[in-house]
């Protein structure tokens, strides 16, 4: 008999599942930062390791220009599954919290910069560099479990077409999870309970994931960039708030201490 998750874990997996259909990505985004609320970040990467496997899957499948993503994109999910069995690996070793601030001041700095310079062409990057780009997505991921701001960013900076996006994406997702899943097993780091926990709640995840993508469906492509940018913008502040909660708290301990 399965072991159910927590209901506290279960909201955040049908949440992060409802976003996912939504944009097109974000499972790990949303679940990662809300899961270490109630466990520590390599249990919360565990836990939405299957669900985010089986939602890519759903995801590359629901899309009728797949076909056309991979031929153009290949390179980067060929090459994120390699970044990403590495990333785990330093996951397993170092603090991952300094990257999740990176990430986010990187992030800003594209937004401002997009700001400055909207430009409405299209943008061709090479194959070398579209492998470049999967290998840094895949070290991300292992790491922080987090890269969706940083491939969306790319998207929008070359203009990538909105019917190609959402299977780029979760091709690219797809393949880090499966590095990520490669280097726990090398690492022999896999916890059985999780894994069985977070595929008690599949069926329920996959028919939110639905739900979702059905309302992307009837968004117009100008209207999903726009949303594109909003989450963006939350994402980065998301992932900012924590060293800066950090920073905050060490700031009044030192004030506090007496001269």
């Amino acid at each position: 008999m399965q072991s159910l998750p927590d209901p506290s874990v279960s909201t955040v997996l049908l949440l992060s599942a409802f976003v996912h259909g939504l944009f097109g990505f974000g499972f790990p985004l949303v679940a990662t930062p809300l899961l270490t609320m109630l466990m520590g970040l390599r249990e919360a990467i565990l836990l939405t390791l299957i669900p985010t496997i089986c939602i890519n899957v759903v995801s590359i499948f629901g899309e009728r220009n797949r076909r056309e993503a991979l031929r153009l994109y290949w390179p980067v999910p060929a090459f994120t599954i390699i970044g990403s069995l590495t990333g785990t690996q330093l996951l397993l070793r170092v603090d991952p919290e300094p990257f999740r601030g990176l990430l986010a001041l990187v992030l800003i700095a594209y937004l401002l910069a997009d700001l400055l310079h909207a430009s409405k062409r299209t943008r061709h990057v090479p194959k070398w560099g579209l492998a470049l780009l999967g290998l840094c997505l895949g070290l991300l991921a292992g790491v922080v479990n987090i890269f969706a701001p940083i491939i969306v960013a790319f998207a929008l900076f070359t203009r990538m077409r909105t019917d190609l996006m959402v299977a780029a994406f979760n091709m690219s997702f797809l393949s880090s999870k499966t590095g990520q899943l490669l280097g726990f097993l090398a690492a022999d780091a896999l916890d059985p309970l999780l894994l069985i926990q977070a595929s008690a709640a599949l069926p329920l995840v996959i028919a939110v994931l639905w739900v979702g993508i059905r309302l992307r469906r009837r968004l117009h492509p100008q209207r999903y960039l726009g949303l594109l940018r909003a989450g963006l913008w939350i994402m980065a502040l998301a992932l900012l708030w924590d060293p800066l909660r950090a920073a905050l708290g060490a700031w009044t301990d030192w004030s506090a201490v007496p001269s």
